[in-house]
């Protein structure tokens, strides 16, 4: 999942309890302190989980971050994109591709809303034809900080 196996029991802890401590969790893991410690900050350094805002005194509990929808998204669709890689034949068509141009703002504006418009074309048949199969398409548009 997060190319560590601590890491990972780490977050299924905070999942399952809401919150941990590097010492709860080396109690539940039956690892050392200073190795949840270590791997708890990395977590956070990822941006998977924060310092609990609620916590009062010396005990230093960690949460997940709050996730979006749109985080929540992203996540499922580079899982489904890795399954359908894996289980792919040659016959089906990848079709990715990626490019960088300048824009203006009005033109980001204008280019959002043709996609959105080419997609909507598709998406507006109700009900779903028989022979049609879930595909993702996935767009993003944004401006990259230099």
């Amino acid at each position: 999942m997060h190319g560590h196996p601590l890491r990972d029991a780490l977050l299924e802890l905070i999942d399952r309890d809401g919150t941990t401590t590097s010492t709860l969790a080396a109690k539940e893991l039956g690892e050392s302190t200073g190795s949840c410690s270590f791997h708890l900050r990395r977590l956070e350094v990822l941006g998977l989980i924060e310092p609990d805002p609620e916590a009062t005194g010396r005990v230093k509990p960690w949460r997940r971050v709050p996730t979006t929808q749109a985080s929540l998204n992203r996540e499922l669709e580079d899982v489904a994109y890795a399954s359908w890689l894996q289980q792919k034949s040659s016959d089906d068509q990848d079709f990715a591709f990626s490019e960088v141009v300048a824009l203006t703002e009005g033109q980001l504006t204008e280019l959002r809303a043709r996609l959105h418009r080419v997609l909507h074309d598709f998406t507006r048949t109700i009900p779903i034809p028989k022979d049609t199969t879930p595909t993702a398409v996935i767009i993003r548009a944004f401006p990259i900080q230099e």
